[in-house]
């Protein structure tokens, strides 16, 4: 097993080590008051041969000494805030709930007060069912799963002023999630992106997108690209998918002659 002598582990110590002297301690108080940038660079300018010194342990020596001064941000306190204190971010209050910083969402907290019994373990927002986010009602207050927001929000979100057609609007979603599990037991719903689709929409939809003029025409030229490619790379691999599209031809046209004569 290796080992360090005492001479090289004294030695390391001594190169990673900042030695404050009272000279350097003293030159530290007279900084009192100044910007901790100006300080820094004011310290480099007057020891040139102390290269080691990072700012972080320049500004945390200077704070020790007491030469940093008071905070001047008034929103700052080293006091934890007492409980149920509430505070606003990204627009929502926020409620602590518990020492020394836990803070929850106060529609979450007043939902979860009003429903006790409900099981919290799947992760879930909390909507307001009037579009106010400062309306903590407890009726005016939903429990929404993560699993429902994105049909929700496609479906228009929140109404505001109007939380009874918000109340409609979450009974659609949660009746077409429940129809979009079933058909996924079933297999007539498939993955499209982050979400599922019938399978005979999603179907639908292509073949209207894929039936609007420009996109035919796209697909006609690079029909033609790859069919001359193909005859000069592979013909015979042309040949074979000319002959298919002949037959396919003739079934297609004997099936309309049959349509028209019904």
């Amino acid at each position: 097993m290796r080992t360090i002598s005492e001479s090289n582990r004294t030695q390391r110590m001594e190169k990673f080590r900042k030695v404050w002297t009272d000279e350097l301690n003293a030159w530290l108080l007279t900084t009192k008051g100044m910007k901790p940038g100006d300080a820094y660079a004011l310290f480099l300018a007057t020891f040139p041969e102390i290269t080691d010194v990072t700012r972080c342990a320049f500004s945390n020596q200077r704070s020790r000494m007491g030469a940093a001064g008071k905070c001047t941000n008034p929103n700052f306190s080293r006091k934890p805030r007492p409980l149920w204190s509430e505070q606003i971010k990204k627009g929502y209050v926020r409620i602590k709930i518990a020492q020394p910083n836990v803070w929850v969402s106060k529609a979450k907290w007043v939902y979860m007060e009003t429903h006790p019994w409900e099981d919290f373990a799947e992760r879930s927002n909390y909507v307001f069912l009037d579009g106010d986010t400062r309306n903590f009602a407890p009726a005016n207050i939903e429990r929404v799963p993560l699993r429902l927001m994105g049909v929700f929000n496609e479906m228009g979100g929140c109404t505001r002023g109007n939380p009874e057609a918000t109340r409609l609007r979450l009974l659609l979603v949660r009746s077409f999630v429940a129809r979009l599990d079933a058909g996924e037991r079933m297999g007539l719903v498939v993955r499209q992106g982050t979400g599922r689709k019938f399978r005979e929409e999603r179907n639908r939809k292509a073949r209207e997108y894929n039936a609007r003029p420009e996109r035919r025409r796209i697909a006609n030229e690079r029909a033609k690209i790859y069919r001359a490619r193909l005859r000069e790379e592979n013909p015979e691999e042309f040949a074979r998918q000319a002959e298919r599209h002949k037959a396919y031809a003739k079934e297609w046209n004997k099936r309309r002659k049959g349509k028209k004569a019904q």
